[in-house]
């Protein structure tokens, strides 16, 4: 973090920014200050695919600013309790403005609580154009209710006697590396103590705080119609109190926007500031692609009834989930009945697909596993790419129960304890040519 910059407030407070490149940008460039939400410290950004990925996406329109604000991260702590924390981080952000030097920036605010549209109404003239993404505005008369609620849980959370992800972040709720990630980015951002006092003074704030009718910037809103964190009224409200916005709704329930589909964030933003839907390219990785799928699903399902079938489902979900991390690997998406997963290692692929049925036999299930070392191109929190529907060819091509592979994964298996047989040359529907597949006969792997 040698290109930790800082600002000064009015107050004194040093805030630390850093000043991210632009990215091949071959047009004009726009400066974009990002306004971050959660505490979470602008050291671990870059450490998180799919942060990495929204910053690459910004990076592709011009010069991006970030800043810790006071009390997080690198920044000066908090000192005055009684200003309201978010009008301090107001200032804060009207202070890296001034010292990062960039004119008529895109302030792209996705703090919830309002920090950036107290700049963008306080500073009309230093805002070229405004996003807001996933605003919480509260109707007068619910406010009460929904802010106690929240506090409730955040600091039920701090405390460790409730789970936030399952609100904030529920497609990877049971990702450990990403729980990981995000426990530590909690650790280095701000302590316990800090934390409670600032959620604490951001839900004291009334709805009327975030100056809505003051911002005179072209505004996009953006709202995930899913979430399970932001009312769902708040994006239409805060169009229409703004004189000059636009309300988009995207899909997923993931309060970040480094969650879930980051490209429709960015391509929003892009389309936006520059009328053209603007994405960075896609991340080419080496890896071990697995997809699971559970046998005879249908069948079972219309067994049992949908109420248990569901809870089932949702059990199976979390098995895969902890195995497939406990081996190192992500579970990029969930299929209705199995997973597609990527590893770092072959092995790591191999020893999940045999530890799952331990995983499922409570509730009597069987999975067909397909696995394929190639390419895959990764785009935050998703990837494509040849390699993956192999995978998912070959995983049609496994019996009840077993594992199939690809001539790849038994090459990069070599000198391992794994031992496979063929199953003869196939065609996989829509790849060229002839495969030979194998199936894992050995239950230990290791590596």
């Amino acid at each position: 973090m040698n290109d930790v910059q800082y600002a000064v407030t009015e107050d004194g407070t040093h805030i630390a920014y850093r000043v991210l490149e632009a990215d091949h940008w071959d047009g004009a460039p726009h400066d974009i200050v990002m306004v971050s939400g959660g505490l979470i410290p602008m050291e671990l950004f870059e450490e998180e695919l799919g942060f990495a990925r929204l910053l690459a996406g910004l990076q592709a329109l011009g010069r991006v600013v970030v800043f810790d604000r006071r009390g997080l991260g690198l920044s000066d702590p908090i000192v005055d309790w009684e200003q309201p924390v978010l009008d301090q981080w107001a200032d804060d952000l009207a202070a890296v403005v001034i010292a990062s030097g960039v004119r008529d920036p895109v302030v792209f605010a996705w703090d919830t609580y309002g920090v950036g549209t107290r700049f963008a109404a306080r500073h009309s003239d230093q805002v070229g154009r405004f996003v807001l993404y996933e605003p919480i505005i509260v109707t007068e008369g619910e406010w009460e209710d929904w802010s106690s609620d929240q506090l409730r849980a955040i600091q039920a959370n701090i405390s460790g006697e409730f789970d936030i992800l399952e609100r904030i972040a529920p497609s990877r709720v049971a990702d450990p590396t990403f729980r990981e990630w995000y426990s530590r980015a909690g650790r280095l951002g701000a302590s316990p103590a800090t934390a409670g006092r600032i959620f604490k003074s951001a839900f004291g704030a009334r709805p009327e705080a975030q100056l809505l009718e003051g911002i005179k910037a072209p505004t996009l809103v953006l709202h995930r119609r899913d979430s399970a964190f932001i009312p769902p009224e708040s994006a239409m409200i805060a169009a229409e109190r703004i004189p000059n916005a636009t309300a988009v709704e995207l899909d997923g329930e993931d309060l970040f926007p480094f969650m879930g589909d980051v490209d429709a964030v960015l391509a929003e933003i892009a389309d936006f500031v520059v009328g053209e839907r603007r994405l960075p390219p896609p991340e080419r990785v080496l890896a071990a692609v697995m997809f699971t799928d559970l046998v005879g699903s249908t069948e079972r399902a219309a067994s049992v009834g949908d109420a248990k079938w569901k809870s089932m489902l949702d059990r199976h979900d979390a098995a895969v989930r902890a195995a497939v991390g406990r081996c190192g690997g992500r579970v990029i998406k969930t299929t209705g009945d199995g997973v597609l997963a990527l590893f770092p290692s072959t092995a790591g692929a191999l020893n999940t697909a045999l530890r799952l049925p331990a995983h499922l036999v409570e509730d009597d299930l069987q999975v067909r596993v397909g696995i394929h070392v190639g390419d895959v191109d990764r785009r935050g929190d998703d990837v494509s790419g040849l390699a993956v529907n192999i995978a998912a060819r070959v995983m049609a091509r496994a019996g009840d129960g077993n594992v199939a592979v690809t001539a790849s994964v038994v090459a990069a298996m070599a000198g391992q304890a794994a031992a496979f047989e063929p199953i003869g040359s196939h065609t996989l529907k829509g790849i060229p040519g002839e495969w030979e597949l194998f199936q894992v006969v050995d239950g230990t792997v290791t590596g």
